[in-house]
């Protein structure tokens, strides 16, 4: 539509001067063409001499229709600028003849100009609502396409655009459309650089609107969190990756933020569990910025995997843990030793009197007495050294072993604790079976850990309290089995596939560290065995120990008698090394019964004197002794007589001694307290 020409132009032609020039300096002035664009049209609308400039873009709204938004204008004083109607944003393009005509010829690139009274219908309306009397509207087109329009209203008077004007203009309405298309072709490469940015980062990143929506999903957050980019976008992130507990925060968050405070994980470095694909959760570590684009407020988060550092930090306060451990066992070992030196003194003399008493006793009761108190000696001596086997940590030793011997020791050891808690332990071991070749020290040490854990799940319990351990052989497949069953609640079905792992416990926090299944696993398998773990049917959990066997099972018998006493000449001359007078005074009358004669000397220094004044055939030394002890005398005797030196034999009560556990003192023979009478003639050389 046009206007005759008979309505004169406002703009006087010296105003249309350099307009062209100024618009190219304005453009050319700034990075961004919306940088410039107010300025170029508050210089339109004084050159021009008309109410309002505008510039309005033309895209497709929610419903897939046309739509337009004033994105800039400019209005004379006492007008309202288009831009604040919020009628103007996301206008849907009307339904109406003339209106629809008016797109089609913006789409062909032709300018509109006219007077509001020539209009009809909804359009004139709309013009007479605004006050506009004259009108010229010239499309922008960018890349060829209809991008949108720059418009000129005069609302004082009704006015016709000249040729020149229309010229003018519509130069400038090029020239905007090219710095909108050069801008877009930036844009396009800021795009790829972020895109590029986005693929290149090592942590995930993820982006969201003011409703929580995802807007951006990287291939590093796909990774973590096991998504797929395209099946996330639009997406509630509380639904994707926040665990179900935390959701409800993260929903008051943004209620917050929407009412204009300030969200209080913003700039901040924080860790959190997320959840992922599967279901599992990772911890992370998160840092959320605040980004505007354009009109929008959206929220960018930073996050990393941190499940490798939680491992290495856990592995690491492990291992500090495990020094500690052993730090406490090295010490705990020192004073076994000392204790266990102490306790087995006076064990070896009730002991060795006790079997004296026995073998001399001629009223049966009384032997039957001497023999229970002799057995009760010997168990208290087997529970020292048990304890010290245990706490000494050395390399597995392989040696022929008795699995019932094996199993009646770590039962002494469980015993008390099975009797305080009011709990039965019972042992039934199938007759003859078979020998081993394993290290006993690390079978009574698996056996323990399974019997202890069985004594402990019957706490609380109120039904039957009891721990049955079964010993049977399976000829078939050369394998012994050993079996440690609890009637307690049993193993939980959540922490069965896990109860081998390292530090899995399903105890309090405490009473348990979650290393004692593991390491008796470790120690099974070392020994060619299986550990397993089951619930038994009638309630309870039951632990079955296998392990293998060499040769027939059938050959062995169900208990070695003890070996006879060796027969050694008699009338020997022993020198006897002691700093308790009873153990000394024990081994003296040992050697005398067997026809020895014996002196005492009661340091190593008295001894070494002894030894300078007489000639002895052996000496029994203690190895522990204050002032001199006995690896002192060992060393002195043997500078002076290598031969008697290696006839020593070392007593000790303490598996740590020096040189003996390290095996610097070579050629000597050592035996353990307590002793027998046996083992003292069968030291004897």
């Amino acid at each position: 539509m046009s206007i005759a020409g008979s309505h004169e132009s406002a703009a006087r032609p010296g105003d249309l001067a350099g307009v062209i020039a100024d618009v190219v300096r304005l453009l050319r002035g700034s990075r961004d063409w919306t940088g410039s664009i107010r300025d170029i049209l508050v210089l339109l609308g004084t050159r021009m001499a008309v109410s309002r400039v505008y510039v309005f873009e033309i895209h497709e709204i929610d419903d897939g229709r046309l739509g337009q938004t004033c994105r800039f204008d400019w209005a004379a004083p006492g007008l309202q600028p288009l831009a604040s109607d919020p009628r103007n944003v996301d206008e849907a393009f009307a339904v109406d003849p003339l209106f629809e005509d008016w797109t089609a010829r913006r789409r062909r690139g032709e300018t509109i100009h006219g007077l509001t009274r020539d209009l009809t219908g909804y359009l004139r309306a709309d013009f007479e609502h605004q006050r506009i009397r004259s009108f010229l509207s010239i499309p922008i087109m960018v890349n060829g396409a209809w991008w949108g329009h720059i418009g000129f209203d005069d609302c004082e008077r009704e006015r016709g655009w000249s040729a020149g004007e229309r010229s003018v203009l519509e130069s400038v309405a090029y020239l905007i459309g090219n710095a909108v298309e050069l801008s877009g072709s930036s844009l396009m490469m800021s795009e790829a650089s972020r895109q590029a940015m986005l693929r290149a980062a090592l942590d995930g990143i993820v982006v969201i609107d003011e409703d929580g929506r995802i807007i951006e999903f990287n291939p590093a957050a796909e990774a973590m969190f096991g998504h797929e980019r395209a099946l996330v976008i639009g997406q509630r992130l509380s639904d994707v990756i926040i665990p179900p507990a935390g959701r409800a925060g993260h929903e008051a968050g943004l209620d917050r933020y929407r009412a204009g405070g300030t969200p209080k994980m913003m700039g901040r470095r924080i860790e959190e569990e997320a959840i992922r694909a599967d279901g599992s959760t990772i911890p992370i570590e998160l840092t959320i910025t605040e980004i505007q684009v354009s009109r929008r407020r959206l929220f960018a988060a930073y996050v990393r995997d941190l499940t490798d550092r939680k491992a290495a930090e856990a592995e690491a306060a492990r291992q500090r843990n495990a020094l500690h451990q052993s730090e406490k066992m090295s010490a705990l070992g020192s004073l076994l030793a000392g204790i266990a030196h102490e306790l087995n003194n006076p064990l070896s003399v009730v002991v060795g009197r006790a079997i004296m008493l026995e073998e001399d006793a001629r009223d049966a009761g009384q032997r039957d007495q001497l023999r229970r108190l002799r057995e009760a000696a010997e168990r208290c001596a087997r529970i020292a050294q048990t304890f010290l086997k245990m706490a000494r940590q050395t390399p597995a030793v392989r040696r022929t072993v008795r699995i019932d011997e094996i199993i009646r020791s770590a039962g002494d050891l469980v015993a008390y604790a099975a009797r305080s808690g009011g709990v039965g332990l019972e042992l039934d071991l199938y007759p003859g079976l078979p020998e081993l070749d394993a290290d006993p020290d690390q079978l009574v040490q698996v056996l323990v850990n399974l019997m202890v854990n069985a004594v402990q799940a019957l706490e609380g319990s109120t039904g039957p309290r009891r721990v049955e351990v079964r010993a049977r052989t399976d000829v078939t497949a050369q394998r012994l089995v050993v079996e440690v069953a609890d009637t307690g609640p049993g193993i939980p079905a959540t922490a069965m596939p896990r109860i081998f792992e390292p530090f899995f416990t399903t105890k309090a926090v405490g009473a348990g560290t979650g290393v004692g299944l593991a390491v008796s696993l470790g120690m099974a398998q070392a020994h060619g065995g299986t550990l397993v773990a089951e619930n038994r049917p009638g309630g309870g959990a039951l632990f079955r120990l296998t392990l293998p066997f060499g040769g027939s099972a059938a050959g062995a018998a169900a208990a070695e008698p003890e070996a006879a006493e060796p027969v050694r000449a008699a009338g020997r001359r022993v020198l006897v090394v002691d700093d308790e007078p009873e153990v000394a005074a024990l081994i003296g009358d040992i050697l005398r019964r067997a026809g020895h004669r014996v002196e005492i000397a009661d340091t190593g220094a008295a001894a070494l004197a002894r030894t300078a004044s007489a000639a002895f055939d052996a000496v029994f030394c203690d190895l522990r002794m204050p002032g001199l002890d006995g690896r002192g005398f060992h060393a002195a005797l043997a500078a002076r007589d290598p031969v008697l030196a290696a006839r020593i034999v070392f007593v000790t009560g303490d598996h740590f001694g020096r040189g003996i556990a390290d095996g610097e003192i070579a050629g000597c023979r050592v035996i353990e307290k307590p002793f027998k009478a046996g083992d003292v003639l069968a030291a004897l050389t």
